[in-house]
């Protein structure tokens, strides 16, 4: 056990939808985990003019979704003409309705709040490693366990969970699970989510975010780690 400095972390914060459409357009990308949880969401997120895999498509040169979720795929090619995405375990890239021989083409694979969901996250990287390019550009989005928001809650001696997470990673730990499987964290962006419900919320969380992220930007709501092949120095 040690204590270390965050070394990958700058001192800016990025808001989510903004630096992912930063780092993804005019590329090719995979998009892992693209669907989401459940139609009603899609539907508002689609009306709201956010729904992240279709604005990802009309930024980049070509993009291709995996997803698990069969059921939500066919809901979205039916009802708003998305037809980009196929059926695959990422845990698993012989799953994948495709020729996986051609992930070797796309320039990046984005996996946005997919990782911290998986039962074997093992399994994806050792999936990536053999079935994409060496010169592939991996951008995994997960949250961040020291947020404020957790912070908060620990003084009050409370947890904020979902049921559908498994996992969660520190700057540290990412960095020796991606080491065991041959990958490094060339940069981590702190990532702001801006909160939407209720107009006491937003305001709050918008004065809670500046006074925790100038403290350090450790207390950023998510991580996105920009990674490659490799060895971690």
């Amino acid at each position: 056990m040690a204590l270390k400095r965050i070394n990958f972390l700058g001192t800016k914060i990025y808001k989510k939808h903004k630096l992912i459409l930063s780092l993804v357009k005019d590329k090719s990308v995979v998009h892992y985990g693209c669907v989401d949880d459940n139609a009603a969401l899609i539907d508002s997120k689609l009306k709201k003019g956010y729904y992240l895999h279709k604005i990802v498509t009309n930024i980049t040169t070509k993009c291709i979704g995996i997803d698990l979720n069969k059921e939500l795929i066919e809901y979205l090619k039916q009802k708003h003409n998305i037809n980009n995405i196929v059926y695959g375990n990422v845990e698993d890239p012989n799953t994948f309705d495709l020729d996986i021989t051609k992930l070797k083409d796309y320039e990046i694979l984005l996996i946005p709040d997919l990782i911290e969901h998986l039962n074997n996250v093992g399994s994806m990287l050792e999936g990536i490693k053999i079935f994409f390019s060496p010169s592939v550009k991996i951008y995994i989005l997960t949250p961040n366990p020291s947020g404020y928001l957790n912070f908060i809650a620990t003084f009050l001696r409370r947890e904020i969970y979902t049921e559908h997470h498994t996992c969660l990673f520190t700057t540290e730990s990412m960095k020796v699970l991606l080491g065991r499987y041959g990958f490094k964290i060339d940069k981590v962006y702190p990532v702001l989510v801006p909160k939407e419900r209720g107009s006491l919320i937003v305001f709050a969380d918008k004065v809670m975010s500046k006074i925790f992220n100038f403290i350090s930007p450790g207390f950023a709501d998510l991580y996105m780690y920009e990674c490659s092949f490799g060895n971690n120095s």
